[in-house]
């Protein structure tokens, strides 16, 4: 059997990170947040359910089928060379806020009250995106928020770190989604900023 043509090593390359929030505030266009001081992890969580049969043993039995019931995502960084002003900007949108270290009333909605189009006024997640200089397979994720734990700043005479971890959810403006439900929702792409604008629901 012949060797593989398109097998090979993986190496990314030096991973730039920038972010885009909603139109009227400071992140309305893809903006650089920063350089990551060593590998950035992303996680799939896929969520499945088992289908159980009595004929196979009920609820103590293996199932004979599963069914996929959705998947989210986490992209964890230590940052070490950032914009804070761009930084502060996500932090308090993690917060359902454009002022950072002030808190929104309990509930506050991150998709804003009125179920808001992705990157519309009030709309709170933010676009994330990953360069790929070297291999040339860039991510966008497209709803994210600052997750804690962690969230770690740290003060000092050496250099910062910036530890981040981002939760990726397939945000929808309606869940309903003309009966689909989440059947054809963004949860990822590899694109680069600019050519994720196909899907704004």
């Amino acid at each position: 059997m012949p060797d593989s043509a398109t097998r090979n090593f993986f190496i990314n390359g030096e991973t730039l990170v920038r972010v885009r929030g909603a139109v009227g505030g400071p992140l309305a266009s893809v903006t650089e947040l920063g350089l990551a001081e060593g590998p950035i992890g992303i996680s799939m969580t896929f969520h499945h359910a088992d289908i159980k049969v009595d004929a196979w043993g009920g609820t103590e039995g293996p199932p004979p089928e599963v069914q996929f019931m959705g998947a989210e995502a986490t992209v964890n960084m230590d940052l070490v060379h950032v914009d804070r002003n761009v930084l502060d900007y996500c932090i308090a949108a993690a917060m359902g806020r454009t002022v950072i270290g002030t808190l929104p009333s309990a509930g506050t909605r991150m998709g804003s009250l009125t179920n808001g189009l992705r990157f519309q006024s009030l709309w709170k997640y933010l676009a994330v995106y990953l360069s790929s200089p070297d291999a040339g397979k860039p991510w966008a994720f497209l709803s994210c928020y600052l997750a804690t734990p962690p969230l770690e700043l740290s003060c000092g005479v050496r250099r910062s770190i910036f530890r981040l971890n981002w939760r990726v959810i397939p945000y929808r403006r309606d869940p309903w989604n003309s009966g689909s439900g989440a059947s054809g929702t963004f949860l990822w792409a590899h694109v680069e900023p600019g050519n994720d604008t196909y899907y704004t629901a």
